[in-house]
């Protein structure tokens, strides 16, 4: 369920942060990473107990319907995609990356990637910029194969535009 389990890791991260998609806030921590004052990090996000019965239904729809093993399919449809538009467009993007479905990209300058993006939404197409030149996209759970291939064909279409 956490990103960092996938790593195998021999220890466990020192903190781990959660909040919005998880429908509360809050962090989970070695003893080393408590802080010297109790309530120190807050957020609005933290609290809420009725969040925490929303939480458990969402997680009990995440494993009943087995949306994780569809993040990692439909992510590698994805990513294996942004790979041949970044060998058929070299010049406009590079640095595919990311696990699953939480991907990311960079166009070759924050001009192109400000035009990719207002293209892609007047395309209907709602994306994230992150930095100076990224592109991210984080999906719903149940974006699948199908939404993937939208996405691939409207992005390929932005960038013949913008070449």
């Amino acid at each position: 369920m956490w990103c960092h389990e996938h790593f195998n890791l021999k220890s466990p991260p020192d903190v781990v942060t959660f909040s919005k998609k998880m429908l509360t806030g809050g962090y989970f921590h070695t003893e080393e990473m408590r802080p010297d004052q109790p309530y120190r990090v807050f957020n609005t996000w933290m609290g809420d107990p009725g969040k925490i019965f929303l939480l458990e239904a969402v997680l009990k729809v995440i494993k009943q319907s087995n949306l994780l093993n569809n993040v990692e399919k439909t992510g590698a449809k994805l990513k294996s995609g942004l790979h041949k538009l970044e060998q058929e467009f070299p010049n406009q993007i590079n640095s595919v990356r990311g696990r699953g479905t939480f991907l990311a990209f960079n166009a070759s300058s924050s001009k192109l990637r400000d035009d990719i993006l207002g293209n892609l939404k007047k395309k209907g197409i709602q994306g994230g910029g992150c930095g100076n030149e990224a592109v991210r996209l984080r999906p719903a759970l149940i974006f699948q194969e199908k939404h993937a291939d939208i996405y691939l064909d409207i992005l390929r279409q932005v960038l013949r535009e913008l070449k």
